[in-house]
């Protein structure tokens, strides 16, 4: 600064002083405050960092402290599927597809099934279908148990509805111990004692009591 630049300052400087006191002192706070401020921010900054860093560590006690701890055996959230679908093979190469409005995880194995389907089709060209209201799935030993409404038919015109049903995908196979209505081609049969069906469908065995009604084999000739 020029000895003429300080000159002025120090004139403007008293004329201050002599015509406002307070205003003078007002601004030296300000400046005092100013500097302690630059000073105390990054601390009280540094301060909340590490507040926030040790505040999980804080005595049970603590007011205003909120803690969430999973427990060790905290069951995981089951997983759920729309429109699940699901392919594969039985221990004779024949594909089987099953679906499912909604497939719910039950387990490491078990998936549980709303409004589930199947079909499986053989090496003669024959094909199975079945469906039901529910059912539970064992994807290792692909074991299906149907509950509700269970359908199962054959496409030789072979249909059969009960309350439920065990299936074995990969034998092929199929079990109920519950009353079964069977319609087809014969007629109309009715097995208080279930069935079990065997050999892919081919082989069908009905548990009595049971009673069968024929269909009456049309005329020669009749149109």
């Amino acid at each position: 600064m020029s000895p003429a630049q300080q000159s002025a300052r120090e004139r403007m400087l008293e004329s201050l002083r002599r015509r406002s006191p307070d205003m003078i002192a007002t601004m030296a706070r300000r400046n005092r405050l100013v500097i302690v401020s630059k000073t105390l921010l990054p601390v009280l900054a540094v301060g909340i960092l590490i507040a926030l860093v040790m505040a999980p560590s804080l005595h049970e006690g603590a007011a205003d402290r909120i803690a969430y701890r999973v427990p060790s055996n905290a069951p995981v959230a089951a997983s759920t599927m729309q429109g699940a679908q699901y392919r594969g093979v039985d221990d004779h190469g024949q594909p089987f597809t099953l679906t499912a409005n909604t497939a719910n995880e039950r387990g490491a194995d078990d998936i549980a099934l709303q409004q589930p389907q199947g079909d499986i089709t053989l090496t003669s060209g024959a094909w199975i279908m079945l469906k039901s209201d529910t059912g539970l799935f064992d994807q290792k030993s692909q074991v299906l148990g149907l509950n509700g409404n269970v359908t199962l038919y054959r496409n030789d015109g072979t249909m059969m509805t009960g309350p439920d049903a065990k299936i074995d995908l990969k034998q092929g196979s199929a079990t109920s111990t519950s009353p079964v209505q069977a319609e087809g081609p014969f007629g109309t049969l009715n097995a208080t004692g279930g069935y079990t069906i065997s050999n892919r469908g081919e082989d069908v065995v009905f548990n009595g009591p049971a009673t069968l009604v024929l269909s009456q084999a049309p005329a020669p000739g009749a149109q």
